[in-house]
C-alpha cells in the first residue's frame, strides 16, 4: 500500500483505491486517497504557509533540487518505466521514453529559470509622459504566484508531473498535485524522489482521490492562484469556468481530434508509415495523436494498401514485453465506449478494413482498427477518439481538406504530407490548430517548446518550460527616481 504524501509527510488516510493495471485488469497495488475536502484543504494550508518562505529561496538552491531529481530519477530509471507501465498499460520501450524525457524537463527547467526570471530594465527615457523620465530607472521583474493547483492526466503520469511541477519549483511557487485515479503511482514515486534531492518539507503535495473531493478543492480554494491542467476537454471546460471566478490563473490543455491531410504528390508509404505510428503508439491514447487521416482521393487506394500493411504489423501484447508494439486501453469504460464508436461508424455506412473488436486477451485490449469513409457525422469524425481506432477519408480539393480537419470543436495539431512545400504552407494557414508538423507525425512535440492548441482544445497560457515559466509567474513594475 502507497501512502498519499502532504507536505513531504507520507499520510495513510484510512481510505483507499486499488490500482488496476490495464494489462491484466488486476490490482497491482493500492494506494491511499484523500476522501474528505478537509485533507485537501490541508495540504492546500501548508503549501500556502510554506510559499513566502520557499519563493524567498536563492534560485541557486531551487536549481539544485531540480539538478539532483534529475539524476535521482536517472538512476532509477528502469524501476519507473515498469511501474509506468504496469499501472498505464504503456509498452515498456515507449514508458522508458517518458521517463527520459522527465528527467529532461527537470534539467531543462533548472536551465530555463536562470533565463526566463532574468528580468530587464526599460529605457522610460524614450518616453515623453509621464514627465521626469530621464531621472528614472524601471526594471521589471518576475515573481512566483503562489500554490498551483497541477491536474494529471492518465496517459502521461510521469511526463506531465515533470511539465508541471518542475517549472513551478524552478520559479519558487508551492504545488498540490492531484494525479489521474488511474495513474497515481508514478506521481508519488517523483515525489518522494523530490523530497529525497531536499526539497523543503511542505512544497509539494500529492493527493490521489475523487475529482468531486480533491479536484474540487482545488479549483474553489481561494488559496490556490494557478491550475495547471491536463485531460479531456469536458473536464478542461468546467474547470476553466469554475477557476476563473476567484481569479486564477489557467493552463488548460485539453483534448483534440489531430488531422492528417495526405496530398497527392505525398511519399505514400512513409506517410502511410508515420500515420500508423501517430495513431496506434500507445493504443491512441494521446491527444495528439493523428486521429483523422485525410487522403487524396487519386492516392486513397495506394494510401489505404500501405496504411493497412503497416497496421498488421503492430505486435499487441504485455505492456512489459519488450516485443510488444501496443498495449491495452485504460480501463473497461474505455474499451466500451470505443467500441460504441466502432459501431456508429459501421451503422452509418463506414466500412470496416481492420479490427473493430475486442482482444481474446487478458485486460483491456482492442484490435487495431480501420474504418474507411466513415461519414462526417460520425462520432470518430466528430469527437475525440482516444483509442486504436483510425477513420480514413478522401478529398479531391485542398479546400475540402481544410474544411474536414477544421471541421471538430477540436484545434491542437495537425500534419500535411507533400512535396510541395509552398502547398503545405497555404493549407497550413488555413488549418485552425496550435501546431502544423509538414512530411511528420503530429505526435510531435519539444517539451521546451509552448505545446496547446485553439478552440476546444486549449484555454489560457501553453505548455512548456519557458511557457508555464511565463505563465505562472506575476510581472512586477518597480521604478526608481535616482533625483530624489
Amino acid at each position: 500500500m502507497r501512502e498519499l504524501i502532504i507536505g513531504g509527510e507520507r499520510i495513510d488516510s484510512g481510505s483507499y483505491q486499488d490500482v488496476i493495471s490495464p494489462g491484466t485488469g488486476e490490482a497491482i497495488d493500492r494506494v491511499s486517497i484523500a476522501s474528505d475536502r478537509e485533507m485537501v484543504r490541508r495540504a492546500i494550508d501548508i503549501a500556502y504557509e510554506t510559499f513566502e518562505k520557499f519563493s524567498r529561496e536563492p534560485l541557486v538552491n531551487r536549481i539544485k533540487i531540480l539538478k539532483r531529481a534529475a539524476d535521482l530519477i536517472e538512476s532509477s530509471s528502469e524501476e519507473l518505466a515498469r511501474i509506468l507501465s504496469m499501472e498505464a498499460g504503456k509498452p515498456i520501450r515507449d514508458a522508458r521514453v517518458e521517463i527520459s524525457r522527465a528527467v529532461s524537463l527537470f534539467r531543462i527547467a533548472a536551465e530555463e529559470a536562470r533565463m526566463v526570471l532574468e528580468g530587464k530594465v526599460h529605457r522610460v527615457d524614450a518616453y515623453e509622459y509621464p514627465p521626469g523620465n530621464e531621472n528614472r530607472i524601471v526594471m521589471e521583474v518576475r515573481e512566483p504566484i503562489g500554490v498551483v493547483g497541477a491536474i494529471l492526466p492518465f496517459n502521461f503520469p510521469a511526463n506531465s508531473f515533470a511539465h508541471k511541477v518542475a517549472p513551478n519549483i524552478a520559479v519558487g511557487n508551492t504545488v498540490v498535485v492531484k494525479p489521474a485515479s488511474a495513474t497515481p503511482i508514478s506521481a508519488l514515486e517523483l515525489a518522494s524522489i523530490l523530497y529525497r534531492a531536499g526539497l523543503p518539507k511542505g512544497v509539494l503535495s500529492v493527493l490521489p482521490g475523487p475529482a468531486s473531493i480533491v479536484g474540487d478543492e482545488i479549483v474553489s480554494n481561494r488559496k490556490v492562484h494557478g491550475i495547471t491542467f491536463t485531460g479531456s476537454t469536458a473536464t478542461g471546460v468546467s474547470i476553466a469556468s469554475k477557476a476563473v471566478l476567484s481569479g486564477k490563473r489557467i493552463m488548460m490543455e485539453m483534448g483534440g481530434s489531430d488531422p492528417i491531410i495526405v496530398l497527392e504528390d505525398a511519399d505514400v508509404v512513409r506517410a502511410a508509415q508515420i500515420a500508423a505510428r501517430a495513431r496506434y503508439e500507445y493504443a491512441g491514447q494521446n491527444c495528439n495523436a493523428g486521429k483523422r487521416i485525410i487522403v487524396h482521393e487519386k492516392i486513397r487506394d495506394k494510401f489505404v494498401e500501405a496504411f493497412l500493411e503497416s497496421v498488421k504489423r503492430i505486435r499487441v501484447g504485455d505492456p512489459l514485453n519488450e516485443e510488444s508494439d501496443m498495449g491495452p486501453v485504460i480501463s473497461e469504460e474505455s474499451l466500451r465506449n470505443l467500441q460504441s464508436m466502432i459501431r456508429d461508424a459501421l451503422e452509418k455506412g463506414g466500412k470496416l478494413l481492420h479490427g473493430g473488436d475486442r482482444m481474446r486477451m487478458k485486460g483491456f485490449y482492442l484490435a487495431p482498427t480501420v474504418i474507411y469513409e466513415p461519414p462526417r457525422d460520425a462520432r470518430v469524425m466528430r469527437e475525440e477518439v482516444f483509442g486504436p481506432i483510425a477513420p480514413i477519408t478522401g478529398f479531391s480539393r485542398d479546400d475540402e481538406a481544410a474544411e474536414i480537419a477544421n471541421m471538430t470543436d477540436y484545434g491542437l495539431q495537425a500534419a500535411i504530407f507533400t512535396r510541395d512545400i509552398a502547398k503545405a504552407l497555404r493549407i497550413a494557414r488555413e488549418l485552425e490548430v496550435g501546431g502544423v508538423m509538414i512530411n511528420d507525425s503530429t505526435r510531435l512535440r519539444w517539451d521546451a517548446l509552448p505545446f496547446g492548441g485553439v478552440k476546444l482544445s486549449g484555454l489560457g497560457g501553453r505548455e512548456g518550460v519557458r511557457s508555464t515559466i511565463l505563465n505562472l509567474t506575476e510581472v512586477k513594475i518597480v521604478s526608481i527616481n535616482i533625483a530624489y
